[in-house]
């Protein structure tokens, strides 16, 4: 198994993406429900710094509540992730645009805001979501870089 490199630098904005195990069932609905719950105690608890702690902290509290709703034992995530940062204000808009369309590429819904376990609807201002997200406002410029770099 390959290793992925770890980032973890203050002052950044990610973009995270992780899988469940090779052959392992989809998520149920009360399952994504408890990824959900879980995202919003560690955010709570780091004040959602986005460092690899973070997504240790998530996928092993999320993994222990879904096997044990399960009544399984063992793993349900890989065991590693992937980590991009976003360099620059398009960077933001492109991956959330990526993270909202995934349901509808997978056939699951018609509209990324129907489905209850996105923020989708938050974006477009129409419903409440079960978790608020953050407020981004992104700089108008696309190519405006989202943290410092030495030569600026």
């Amino acid at each position: 198994m390959s290793r992925l490199r770890r980032i973890e630098v203050a002052g950044r904005y990610f973009f995270v993406t992780t899988n469940l195990l090779k052959h392992s069932p989809p998520l149920s609905p009360s399952e994504r429900d408890i990824c959900l719950d879980q995202i919003d105690r560690v955010r709570t608890k780091h004040k959602f710094a986005l460092f690899a702690k973070l997504m240790r902290d998530w996928k092993s509290a999320s993994g222990f509540a879904i096997a044990k709703a399960r009544s399984k034992r063992g793993a349900i995530w890989q065991e590693r992730y992937f980590d991009f940062i976003l360099r620059r204000a398009r960077d933001f808009g492109n991956k959330l645009e990526y993270i909202h369309a995934n349901p509808v590429e997978a056939t699951l819904v018609a509209r990324p805001e129907d489905w209850a376990w996105s923020s989708a609807a938050f974006y477009i201002k129409k419903d409440p979501v079960r978790i608020q997200p953050d407020v981004f406002t992104a700089p108008s410029d696309p190519n405006e870089s989202l943290w410092p770099v030495p030569w600026r």
